[in-house]
């Protein structure tokens, strides 16, 4: 590979993940793997394809052009767009047989002016029970419920909310709209008995096992991420490495970077590599510069050892203390962290 810097993506991982969440699942309970902002940048066709493979039934994307990418890509499956789309947009949901979320009567209204009666929209009716985004006020969702009900060009297909739950923060809080969910889905269901009813996200599926409901929404999970302290056994599908295009002997108390801020403590090696800010790369290494407090530190891996970031990340580099890593030379591979969904999309994708 004569790539200066890639990002690896095994998708293999991705459908051990799904398979992770799977046997986590009630019977009769089914998974959206949710693919919004290309798949948390993992390339969003490539990993819906691996995840549907997989056994996950519906697909869960932001906006109409994410699920008319995967619709391009021959992809068939459920897919719900998980914000509500513009009014206008409604013919094109209509034409891409996709599901929407509706939040209001006026838009639910300005959806059905959209579509034919020989063939309703799907719609997903939201509650918002604090996230403050988007979704109906829990007091007027079963007014809301019956009105896409009665028109002939919607079809009630889903019942949903996004909670505003964070692991180790709010879990008594969340219980206690999870029930009131609960309540208002059981009355959807009777006005629209084969309805799915979908809260759990990530989070909640680990935390609350019992609230799983009709359909779980995965997102973190399918890519390795864990943001709670129940113990999932995940593979990490994504790497991003970049070699050494450069290697210096600096000397104790030398100063490099710009304006000199990085004094060397002592003697070091240090690597450049062709990664910066314009590549997603926007931590700054230096401590009294971002102020995440005392000993804070971003480092890449070589050869199994940390290489702690030295001087500041310009917009097309940065440089690495790879003292450790004795055996060091310009060509080899260093692996950065870096947000997956800021890693820019010029760099190359590897599919392993």
């Amino acid at each position: 590979m004569d790539h200066l810097k890639w990002i690896e993506i095994d998708l293999g991982a991705v459908r051990h993940n799904v398979g992770v969440v799977l046997e986590r699942l009630a019977p009769g309970v089914r998974l959206m793997a949710v693919v919004k902002a290309d798949g948390y940048g993992h390339g969003a066709v490539q990993v819906a394809k691996a995840a549907v493979q997989a056994g996950a039934s519906h697909l869960g994307t932001l906006t109409l052009e994410e699920a008319l990418e995967l619709r391009a890509a021959g992809i068939r499956a459920p897919i719900v767009l998980l914000a509500p789309p513009l009014p206008e947009q409604a013919a094109a949901v209509a034409r891409a047989r996709l599901d929407a979320t509706v939040d209001s009567e006026r838009l639910a209204a300005s959806l059905a002016k959209g579509v034919s009666r020989s063939r309703p929209l799907k719609v997903h009716l939201d509650v918002d029970f604090g996230l403050g985004r988007w979704g109906a006020p829990p007091r007027r969702a079963s007014a809301l419920a019956a009105l896409i009900g009665s028109d002939r060009r919607l079809r009630l297909a889903g019942f949903s909310t996004h909670l505003d739950y964070v692991p180790g923060k709010n879990a008594v809080e969340a219980e206690q709209k999870l029930r009131r969910f609960e309540r208002l889905a059981a009355k959807a269901q009777r006005l629209a008995p084969g309805l799915v009813r979908h809260a759990a996200n990530s989070s909640i599926l680990l935390d609350f096992p019992a609230r799983q409901f009709d359909l779980v929404r995965v997102g973190n999970l399918l890519y390795g991420i864990n943001p709670t302290d129940t113990a999932a056994p995940l593979k990490t599908p994504w790497c991003f490495k970049a070699r050494i295009i450069a290697l210096r002997r600096i000397a104790r108390g030398q100063a490099i970077g710009y304006a000199s801020e990085y004094v060397a403590p002592r003697s070091m090696t240090v690597a450049t590599v062709p990664v910066g800010y314009a590549d997603g790369l926007t931590m700054e290494p230096v401590e009294r510069l971002i102020g995440f407090g005392a000993r804070f530190s971003y480092w890449g891996m070589i050869d199994g050892k940390q290489a702690p970031f030295v001087g500041r990340c310009s917009i097309s580099h940065v440089m690495l203390d790879v003292t450790a890593a004795r055996s060091a030379r310009v060509g080899d591979v260093i692996t950065l962290p870096i947000r997956r969904t800021a890693a820019s999309p010029r760099i190359p994708r590897v599919y392993l």
